[in-house]
C-alpha cells in the first residue's frame, strides 16, 4: 500500500509520529480514560453532541457529520475504543498493516485521528498558560507544583480534580487550596476545543472563571459583561469575537463531561 505520509501534516499540522505521540500523551491520563476513551458507539453519540454544541454565529459544526461514517467503519474493523485505535496504528508500520487488513482508508483514519486530537480530547498546554500575571507568592507556589511534576493543564486536573486531593496537597505543602482550585478551574476551561491561555485569561477577567459559569450563561448577558470587561482594558469586545465566540464557549461547555468535583 502506497501512503503519502506528507498528507498527515497538511491535514493535521503534525507529522504522523508527532500526532500519535500527542494522542498517547493525553490518553494516558486516568480522567481521560474514564471520561473520554469512548467506544465507537459512544464516539458517534459524542460527535453528535459536538456538532450541535459547538456553534458559531448560529451555525453547527457540520463537518463532524462525516466522522460518523468513519466511526462505523472503525467499529466494523474491530476497534474497541480510542486508545485501542491509537495503539493499533502507533507506528507507520502498524498503520500500514492495520489498513491492509481492514476496509479503512488512510484519509478516513487521519481525519478521525485529527478530529480526536482537536475536538474530542483535552489539549495539553503548559502550566504557565493557566496563569496570567503572577505575584511573587504565586511564582513560588507554581514552582512547588512543578517540583511535584504538575507541569500542564492535564496534570492539574489529574492531581487535583477531587477536593480531598487538593486539601491533602495543601496540607503537605505551602500551596494554598484557593490557588490550586483556581488553577483547576482554568484547566477545566482549557478542555474546550481550541481554547488556550489568552482566551482563558479573558474569560476569567470577565467573570467567567469556571466551566460551570460558562455553561449556565445567557449569551446576551455574557456578551454585555465581556464588553464591559474589555472596556476596562481600553479595548472593544467586538474586535475579539472571532477569538472568543461566546456561542461556541457556552455550547461547548454544556457537552463536556464533568470531571472536576468541588
Amino acid at each position: 500500500m502506497d501512503i503519502d505520509w506528507s498528507q498527515v501534516k497538511k491535514k493535521t499540522l503534525w507529522h504522523y509520529e508527532d500526532l500519535i505521540k500527542k494522542l498517547l500523551e493525553v490518553l494516558v491520563y486516568g480522567f481521560v480514560q474514564e471520561h473520554y476513551n469512548h467506544t465507537m458507539p459512544e464516539a458517534a453519540t459524542f460527535a453528535e453532541q459536538i456538532q450541535h454544541g459547538y456553534i458559531v454565529n448560529g451555525k453547527e459544526a457540520t463537518f463532524v457529520s462525516e466522522i460518523h461514517t468513519h466511526l462505523q467503519i472503525l467499529e466494523a474493523a474491530g476497534v474497541r475504543n480510542y486508545l485501542d485505535l491509537v495503539q493499533k496504528v502507533s507506528s507507520k508500520a502498524k498503520c500500514e498493516a492495520f489498513l491492509a487488513e481492514r476496509e479503512v482508508s488512510f484519509d478516513a483514519l487521519i481525519e478521525v485521528l485529527g478530529y480526536l486530537l482537536r475536538w474530542v480530547l483535552p489539549f495539553r498546554i503548559p502550566l504557565k498558560e493557566l496563569v496570567d500575571t503572577m505575584a511573587e507568592t504565586d511564582k513560588i507556589q507554581l514552582a512547588i507544583l512543578k517540583q511535584h511534576k504538575v507541569r500542564s493543564n492535564l496534570d492539574v486536573i489529574e492531581r487535583f480534580r477531587f477536593k480531598e486531593n487538593r486539601k491533602t496537597f495543601s496540607r503537605e505543602t505551602s500551596v494554598t487550596e484557593k490557588f490550586i482550585l483556581e488553577l483547576v478551574h482554568r484547566a477545566d476551561i482549557s478542555r474546550l476545543a481550541y481554547v488556550r491561555g489568552k482566551t482563558i485569561k479573558h474569560l476569567c477577567g470577565g467573570g467567567y472563571d469556571t466551566l460551570g459559569k460558562i455553561a449556565q450563561a445567557d449569551i446576551k448577558t455574557m456578551s454585555a459583561e465581556m464588553t464591559a470587561y474589555y472596556a476596562t482594558l481600553g479595548k472593544r469586545f467586538s474586535d475579539f469575537k472571532v477569538v472568543i465566540p461566546l456561542d461556541w464557549m457556552i455550547g461547548g461547555s454544556r457537552i463536556l463531561p464533568q470531571v472536576v468535583a468541588e
